[in-house]
């Protein structure tokens, strides 16, 4: 296996019948079949169990660990690369029915079933098997049932890119804009962290007043797609522009999210642009 090491090595591989790799990807703004909750101004959105192509929508996880794929349902279900090389994201084109801020992310560890209610340790047991060394992975908060009104804090225990067992920082959870169906909330790491290998507990400090249902989900981000126009495209090169071609590890579960400048349910088309070598 071996790095791209030119533009004249890049349009090689781009012309090598069986390299070059262009996927289309569609979210319909459908959540399995019924209309979703609305996102809120300058808050994440899951977009996991929402309909689309190639992978359709998936479900809750429930509270057994699961390592979602590119043959899991609401993945991108790309292909692995052949032949010993390497998959390479050289930049993806990307439209919208509204405006807002698309992450293209490898998930690599999902767990449900916990309880907003609950204030003692709830165990997470997942292990991830891409990016092992943890750095760059995040831990993410992921609502499946609407939580309680009541605004509190969730953090997380995990073991950092190094091993070492850590405590994240305090996130805001519960309460409008941290509480509804799909909201998809960054819990912060440890000062000084730079990555996760794995999440082994998570706490809400005090109760959201009703139960709902979230999970937490382990994701390594590859790219950010911007959206500043509803209806007009957009394209982020990763070939001139940072942070560069970005791998595709096999069996990567490529997914999305969203981050709303507006309170319209998303609905995306694009286009993710690969090659391998």
């Amino acid at each position: 296996m071996s790095a791209i090491i030119n533009l004249s090595d890049l349009v090689g591989q781009l012309t090598t019948s069986g390299i070059a790799d262009s996927q289309f990807m569609y979210k319909s703004g459908l959540r399995q079949g019924a209309a979703p909750t609305a996102p809120v101004i300058g808050r994440w959105t899951s977009l996991w169990m929402y309909d689309g192509a190639p992978g359709g929508a998936s479900s809750a996880p429930t509270t057994t660990p699961d390592i979602p794929t590119n043959t899991t349902a609401g993945s991108q279900m790309q292909n692995d690369p052949g032949g010993g090389r390497q998959k390479w994201l050289l930049g993806a084109s990307m439209a919208g029915l509204t405006t807002g801020t698309v992450m293209i992310y490898d998930r690599l560890m999902e767990q449900g079933g916990l309880g907003s209610t609950t204030i003692t340790p709830q165990t997470v047991s997942g292990v991830i098997t891409r990016y092992t060394n943890g750095i760059g992975n995040q831990i993410w908060a992921e609502i499946y049932t609407q939580i309680g009104a009541n605004s509190t804090t969730i953090s997380c225990i995990y073991k950092n890119q190094s091993g070492n067992t850590s405590t994240s920082q305090l996130a805001t959870f519960g309460n409008t804009g941290f509480r509804e169906q799909d909201r998809w909330i960054q819990i912060p790491l440890a000062s000084g962290d730079t990555g996760v290998q794995q999440v082994t507990s998570v706490t809400v400090t005090a109760t959201t007043g009703t139960a709902g249902s979230f999970g937490i989900t382990v994701a390594h981000p590859l790219t950010y797609v911007y959206l500043p126009l509803a209806g007009v495209g957009s394209v982020r090169d990763l070939i001139s522009g940072a942070p560069g071609i970005v791998e595709v590890v096999p069996g990567a579960c490529i997914a999305y999210s969203w981050l709303a400048n507006t309170t319209t349910i998303p609905q995306l088309f694009g286009l993710l642009n690969m090659v391998e070598k």
